[in-house]
């Protein structure tokens, strides 16, 4: 008796006779160990969308974007105010008094290239009570001012206009990194969806296997072939994974939320993504690392930036020397004044006399101009390493991009055989429960690992498609414009 006590105890070596088959509670192969490979598809009802729909949407919608787009706009309005200081202005006037009429009017157009400017003015009085015939005067100006030293030059001339074309310039690249993160947003946000939904998917399979375990051990504990610490144990584990699957399905929540506000929705609106299953291995050649890296600072926006910013400063430093030149200007002028009984005849009999002369002017007190000439040359220094930092800063991000894609085809490989070493460590324990050979702690051991195994191969799919949309961006491959146009 004592020897058949001892055989029917769970969890020794001696081979146990399993139980008649239909016996209640005891598990088949189908409850064992039930298949995770069809992932949950959208809610019914729901408007489904595809990865290209979703990054359109967010280059469209997103508040982020649009508001840089805005920022394009403003920049543009002011490249179109620094152009108008080359246009010609006219400014007329009017003067009503006790002595009469005088009205006349003031030109003046700045010219490009040289520096220089062109003035004209003209003034036309009325008189009538002067008691004389000559009631009307009529006078003209026109004088033409060329900069020589100080302000002459293309330069000088279009300091204010180049700088608001580059302010432009750095807004439309600000604007379309913008576009290229938003997009890796909108991808990342797309898959991580679909990754939660895969997760859901194997804690909603791994409950039904939790399910199947704690039915058996409960038969079993009722014939006597397990311990109540059997049935603990299965109930604890049921209990866990339904939160493990509660859990999921918050997250799910939350990824489906996150990519709405993407794509400037409500966090409510009926928006998904389509069902797409993440399976295959990771293939395709990666370009050598050298290659990425010289592509990336021939394209990469950032750097064309720097690279700009650098000459920004050149030209400042340029002009400020300049400044410190005398002002030495060269002056051409026409003048016409006469009078008569009308404003023609008083324009006929007039005298014309024309002018020649050089001005120049140099202030004893240059400190404000020295202290700019020396802080252009501080701020050129400082743009040159800023760039140096940059590229640095790019060639690591490459790196960077490089080994995770690298990494991440690696650890792929090597969860699917942990998956497949789990998974025939958890039919093996399954057995071994079946036929009273252990008890179940290795078969509960085993479904925490067939999950972490399953949710960890899952995560790394998800994370290899926005890898590789990563790696095209660090290298400044990516053209939004060109994969999703709006």
């Amino acid at each position: 008796m004592a020897l058949f006590l001892l055989a029917a105890a769970p969890g020794v070596s001696a081979q146990e006779p399993p139980l008649p088959p239909g016996a209640p509670g005891e598990p088949t192969a189908g409850e064992a160990d039930v298949p995770d490979d069809e992932a949950p598809g959208p809610a019914p009802g729901a408007t489904v969308l595809t990865l290209e729909q979703v990054v359109t949407l967010a280059l469209e919608r997103n508040y982020a974007i649009l508001e840089q787009a805005d920022s394009v706009a403003a920049a543009g309005y002011r490249v179109g105010v620094a152009r108008s200081q080359f246009y010609p202005r006219l400014t007329p006037r009017y003067t009503q008094g006790t002595e009469g009429a005088a009205f006349g009017f003031e030109a003046a157009q700045r010219l490009p290239w040289t520096g220089g400017s062109l003035e004209a003015t003209g003034n036309f009085l009325t008189n009538p009570d002067s008691g004389t015939p000559v009631t009307r005067s009529a006078g003209g100006q026109l004088v033409l001012r060329q900069p020589l030293l100080r302000g002459a030059g293309p330069n000088a001339t279009f300091y204010d206009l180049t700088n608001s074309r580059r302010a432009r310039q750095a807004q439309e690249r600000n604007f379309e990194l913008g576009r290229q993160r938003l997009a890796v947003q909108a991808i990342a946000a797309f898959y991580n969806v679909i990754a939660q939904r895969e997760l859901l998917n194997v804690a909603r399979s791994s409950l039904k296997r939790s399910e199947s375990l704690r039915k058996a051990s409960d038969a079993r504990l009722k014939v006597g072939l397990a311990s109540k610490l059997d049935v603990f144990r299965a109930e604890l584990q049921a209990a866990q994974t339904e939160d493990a699957m509660v859990r999921s399905q918050a997250a799910l929540e939350t990824a489906l939320e996150q990519m709405r506000s993407l794509l400037a929705m409500p966090p409510h609106e009926p928006v998904e993504p389509q069902a797409i299953a993440l399976e295959g291995s990771p293939t395709g050649e990666i370009e050598p690392l050298e290659i990425l890296v010289a592509k990336a600072r021939e394209n990469r926006l950032e750097i064309q930036e720097a690279r700009d910013q650098v000459d920004d400063a050149r030209r400042t430093l340029s002009l400020t020397k300049q400044n410190l030149l005398p002002q030495l200007d060269a002056v051409f002028g026409l003048t016409r004044l006469g009078s008569g009984p009308s404003f023609g005849g008083a324009w006929s009999a007039g005298d014309t006399q024309s002018t020649f002369a050089f001005t120049t002017s140099y202030p004893l007190e240059r400190s404000a101009d020295r202290a700019n000439k020396a802080v252009a040359e501080l701020d050129l220094a400082a743009r040159q390493r800023a760039l140096e930092q940059r590229e640095q800063d790019v060639e690591a991000e490459v790196r960077q991009a490089v080994r995770e894609l690298l990494r991440i085809r690696k650890s792929v490989d090597l969860q699917r055989q942990a998956v497949d070493v789990a998974a025939q460590q958890r039919r093996l324990a399954t057995l071994r429960y079946e036929r009273g050979l252990a008890s179940n702690f290795d078969v509960v051991d085993a479904e925490g690992s067939l999950v972490l195994a399953r949710s960890a191969l899952v995560s790394l799919l998800a994370s290899y498609k926005v890898a590789e949309v990563e790696l095209k961006r660090v290298t400044g491959e990516l053209d939004v414009a060109k994969e999703w146009s709006p």
